[in-house]
């Protein structure tokens, strides 16, 4: 009989939303593999509580891992979040959206984005107008009815903004009370072999623990997988200006609209997250056109109708960018230590999860089979790829001239990837090559025309369609998204129940 080769033991380094998501996953997972899964912990870095926004895949791990989701909007002060609003990013005073979902519908196979080209409504009307996710958060209202299960909660095209420190502690509770075990510990020390493999960590009580595996989740820090094994980190500040962020919060506002809010400011954008019990708000920024100072004056005079509720800003450095394998022999690294993308459009814990379920497609025996290495490596490489491209394109849309870094945000070069997208869209609004899906073709659709930039001719095919036909579809999708929206009770109010422990059906 031949031994096992199997994955037995895991030692996740680094806690924070990373760590216990890896935690929670691989131990839900794993469980009928007997796999002994360890995480330790610094007792001496703490987890930052500033609103995060997320995707809607969270509500796919949220449903896979078998959690109770009101009970984890009440843990982790989460609400609705039903797409974003861009304010000031082409010019002044004018607005766009990137909302979640199918906007308006599929015709004959196609989206309703090349019938919108075709009847040349863009001069009359916003594509964003057809989706059900913007007018509902343009009205404030929640997407979870109190009486019936709605469209978009059926369909799971909604995401949440929560407090990071509070969901990272409500995924340690989960990881833990699965088996998970926890070491509070200072790594001090990362033997590595000629291969290139971890032999074990060494913490500062001189234990040695030694695993099969070990993911490093030690955030921009890579313990492992940069002070120990070396791997360089590709950056991609040719590309993305900002690499600085101040948070702050202030007291919730009085309409709490389901969406996240980024606003145009000098020298980046800010960001306001409504959590159930405040408002996080921030400053992506670039150094090299604003100081640390500078950025806090700005971002308290753009929220001086608003009251702070900690004084005290927390400043991050960013390196935007991603490391050149994110799995590496016996190593694999999530969350920051595998890279990171300026919040803009909300991947932070979208990448983790993106790791961890590609890193299950992939999962070793005790063999750590090139192969599988190379893939993971290949589709993360691909997935950081065209995440980037994508956030690129809100600032080449802009048509700002006030200020040095939107003059600078346009004459930055553009990846060889990102050119072939734009050629091809910009003949018909045919995208094509986008292999990872972290956001899909709507996506790219809305991003894009609310930047007013349109396809010289609609997709060819549109034409084999009956028009009287599809002019009635468009009337049609806006009467049934009024209908749809007006039973939707206020989203303030909604999360106010919810947070009274009653629920709210």
């Amino acid at each position: 009989m031949t031994a096992s080769t199997d994955i037995r033991r895991i030692i996740i380094v680094g806690g924070g939303t990373a760590g216990w998501m890896a935690a929670c996953y691989l131990s839900r997972f794993l469980k009928r593999t007997d796999s002994d899964i360890t995480l330790v912990e610094s007792p001496s870095i703490k987890t930052i509580g500033v609103g995060e926004a997320t995707l809607p895949g969270l509500v796919r791990f949220i449903r896979n891992m078998g959690f109770d989701e009101r009970e984890f909007m009440r843990d982790c002060k989460a609400t609705y979040k039903l797409g974003i609003k861009f304010k000031d990013w082409i010019r002044k005073e004018q607005d766009y959206w990137h909302p979640f979902g199918v906007c308006g519908g599929i015709i004959d196979g196609m989206d309703l984005f090349h019938f919108w080209i075709k009847a040349n409504r863009q001069h009359d009307e916003s594509y964003s107008d057809y989706s059900l996710q913007a007018l509902i958060a343009e009205n404030a209202r929640s997407p979870c009815s109190t009486e019936d299960v709605s469209h978009i909660m059926e369909t799971g095209a909604y995401a949440f903004h929560l407090d990071a420190a509070a969901f990272a502690n409500y995924l340690k509770g989960k990881a833990v009370s699965a088996g998970v075990k926890h070491i509070l510990a200072e790594v001090e020390h990362v033997p590595v072999n000629e291969k290139g493999e971890i032999i074990q960590i060494e913490t500062d009580s001189g234990q040695k623990h030694t695993a099969d595996l070990y993911i490093d989740c030690t955030g921009f820090r890579g313990l492992l997988i940069s002070r120990a094994l070396a791997i360089p980190f590709t950056e991609w500040s040719d590309y993305l200006l900002c690499n600085r962020a101040v948070a702050l919060s202030f007291e919730t506002d009085k309409v709490m609209h389901p969406n996240t809010c980024a606003t145009a400011l000098d020298a980046g954008w800010s960001w306001q997250i409504p959590l159930s019990d405040r408002l996080g708000c921030g400053y992506v920024y670039s150094n090299a056109h604003k100081d640390d100072a500078a950025a806090v004056a700005e971002l308290m005079e753009f929220m001086s109708d608003h009251h702070a509720v900690n004084q005290e800003p927390q400043f991050l450095s960013m390196a935007v960018g991603h490391r050149q394998q994110f799995w590496t022999g016996n190593c694999l690294a999530l969350g920051l230590a595998a890279g990171f993308l300026e919040p803009l459009e909300s991947t932070g814990i979208h990448f983790i999860q993106y790791g961890l379920e590609t890193f299950m497609d992939y999962f070793p025996d005790r063999k750590l089979e090139r192969s599988l290495i190379d893939a993971y490596n290949d589709r993360m490489k691909i997935a950081y790829e065209e995440s980037r491209d994508f956030i690129m394109l809100h600032y080449l849309l802009s048509q700002r001239e006030d200020t040095l870094f939107w003059q600078n945000c346009r004459s930055v070069k553009i990846p060889p990837s990102l050119q072939k997208l734009l050629s091809l869209y910009d003949e018909a609004g045919i995208l094509e090559g986008l292999k990872a899906g972290v956001f899909p073709d709507t996506s790219y659709f809305h991003i894009l025309s609310g930047g007013e930039r349109f396809p010289r001719r609609p997709l060819p095919m549109v034409n084999v369609s009956d028009q009287d036909k599809v002019t009635q579809v468009f009337e049609n999708i806006k009467i049934a998204n009024i209908a749809m929206m007006k039973p939707l009770p206020n989203h303030k109010k909604w999360i106010e129940l919810l947070n009274n422990k009653q629920g709210s059906r």
